[in-house]
């Protein structure tokens, strides 16, 4: 994909001013970290409640005062606060680069205005590229000194290659990740199926917020009664002689697609939402934000 025109400038950044603002309203006195979450530890900052002593286990806080008293071995439990650390996918495979605004444009800009409020809540944001592969990665950053590493991260990167997010979220999740949010920004035009991946993001006890942007002429092309079709990622031409019926099935597929995405993520609790390219982008992020998934 070549270069576009600065996706990052001065009219974006007034939205990102503009969407920080409506995040806060959202999510009253959401600032410094409150996408944390209390987990429970045997040391800590603040106490939480007892729980009996296990043999083999460290006596550091179990409660000498309460055994004299009960003859019972309990142990302290503490709260611990926990940055919620926040992984956005960004697909950069090559069927991203169609479209008016071009799919990854979009993706790109989404990925910026999360990040942008996230680095302004103190969380740790974590950028992947992804096509076959964790194509490319940004590793954790935090504060809003970081902005602009990200923007020039998101600018820098290109789309080529094939999708496949079980061998992408492997290759990064393998390595020890702490749970958290994992937002995937794709066309979920996976020849692999989404099912597998995600079974994997369930396994490594992750949350998700799944984005899935396409271009109006994907879902409702307007094709002559024969056309040469060029496989975006692959390369592969096929010759397709395009009827009523034929167009009301792939119509039908696409639909479908969509629906088991939607279902899938509802089914575990997650968040999902799908959006055409011709929406606003924030539009697009204020919709996630209303969901309540990205800001907690």
């Amino acid at each position: 994909m070549e270069p576009s025109e600065a996706l990052f400038d001065e009219d974006f950044i007034k939205k990102l001013e503009y969407l920080n603002l409506v995040s806060k309203q959202m999510v009253p006195g959401h600032l410094h970290g409150e996408h944390r979450s209390k987990k429970k530890t045997s040391s800590g900052i603040e106490f939480s409640d007892y729980r009996e002593y296990v043999s083999g286990e460290d006596t550091k806080n179990v409660d000498w005062r309460t055994f004299l008293r009960l003859e019972k071995l309990l142990l302290r439990i503490f709260e611990e606060e926990a940055d919620l650390p926040i992984y956005i996918f960004i697909d950069s495979s090559e069927s991203m680069n169609c479209g008016d605004p071009v799919k990854f444009d979009q993706a790109r800009k989404i990925a910026a205005a999360m990040c942008y409020v996230g680095l302004l809540n103190q969380d740790r944001v974590n950028l992947i590229g992804f096509n076959d592969g964790a194509e490319n990665q940004l590793s954790a950053r935090r504060g809003k000194s970081q902005i602009w590493n990200t923007f020039q991260f998101l600018e820098t990167m290109r789309t080529k290659g094939s999708t496949s997010m079980e061998r992408a979220f492997k290759g990064f999740f393998s390595s020890q990740r702490r749970r958290g949010l994992v937002v995937v920004i794709s066309d979920f035009l996976d020849p692999s199926g989404f099912e597998r991946s995600f079974d994997m993001l369930r396994h490594y006890r992750q949350d998700l917020f799944a984005v899935h942007l396409y271009d109006p002429d994907e879902r409702n092309p307007i094709l002559p009664d024969e056309v040469l079709l060029r496989d975006a990622e692959l390369g592969d031409l096929e010759r397709v002689k395009v009827t009523p019926a034929l167009m009301d099935a792939y119509i039908h597929a696409f639909d479908t697609h969509v629906a088991a995405l939607e279902d899938y993520c509802k089914k575990n609790g997650w968040g999902f939402i799908s959006s055409s390219t011709e929406n606003p982008f924030e539009d697009l992020i204020l919709q996630v934000f209303r969901q309540g998934r990205f800001l907690t």
